[in-house]
Formats: structure tokens, sequence, C-alpha cells
């Protein structure tokens, strides 16, 4: 399915009604994960994807070593891909192998996107903050570069 190139914010209710997969990257290795904690906004007049990763995550030391992630909405056809990247570790296990997923080149970024995704973002990491005492994650503040979408979600009435 074509893609074309969309507004950071114009598809960010899809975006933040679905599980997602973020794909980060050091020099050898592409990881995907699962992630359902997400926000779309702005910060300091940046159009920004947040993400929280806990710092158990193997995501969590690439996200730290590179600065870069894609956010990534999966299609129907492969929803499956969530629940294969949220149950293993991307120390030991090929994810987006194990996934079938095909990886295509970002723009703007070195980290790649999903092919197969609906919705993709290419965001660089401006800012990173704890989340707090409750829970022990860490937010990753992404400005989106780029955004990228299905024709067909733009034709629907």
């Amino acid at each position: 399915m074509s893609k074309v190139e969309i507004g950071p914010y114009q598809l960010a209710e899809i975006t933040l009604s679905k599980d997602t997969l973020l794909v980060s990257k050091n020099k050898d290795k592409v990881n995907v994960m699962a992630l359902a904690w997400k926000s779309i906004g702005e910060l300091w007049g940046y159009p920004i994807c947040t993400v929280a990763v806990a710092p158990s995550r193997y995501t969590f030391s690439l996200l730290n070593d590179l600065q870069e992630f894609t956010l990534n909405v999966p299609s129907p056809k492969i929803e499956s891909a969530v629940n294969i990247a949220g149950s293993y570790s991307g120390r030991d296990t090929d994810k987006i192998a194990q996934a079938s997923l095909t990886l295509t080149p970002s723009r703007f970024i070195s980290v790649p996107m999903i092919q197969e995704a609906m919705i993709n973002y290419e965001c660089k990491i401006i800012h990173t903050a704890e989340s707090g005492s409750i829970c022990s994650h860490r937010l990753f503040f992404g400005e989106i570069l780029a955004a990228y979408a299905e024709n067909s979600l733009l034709t629907k009435k």
C-alpha cells in the first residue's frame, strides 16, 4: 500500500488509540518494542511524540545511545507483531524476523520504519525526563521530523 507524508498531528487520534511498535537501533542491531504509553503534542514549539520506556528494557539503552526512534502503527495485517514484540527481549531474540516485519529506510534518521505499518513517525530525541516515583519509566521526547500514512486512511469518510 502506498504512503504519503502527513502533518505530525493529522492522524494522532488513530495513533493514540492503538498499541504501537517502536523501532530503535545501535550500530549492529535493530530492535522493535511493543509500546502503549505514548502521547503526541508540542514541546518548545516542536511537534513531539513522547514515549515511556522502563530502564530494564533493551530498547532503553538503544534510545539513550542513538537518540532516535520510529513509531509505527500496525495495520490489521500485522497486529500480531505487537504480541511478539511485547513477549520477548531484543537482547536475545530477533523480533523483527520472528514477526516477519519488513524494514524500510527513514528519510531523516538512521532508524528504519516498518513497511507494513499504516502510520509511521520519524523522531529525534530532544529531551528526556524521569516519570516520577510512582512508575519507573523514562520519558523520551522525540521531535517528529516526518510522518507518513497509507493513502486509504486519508480518503476514508
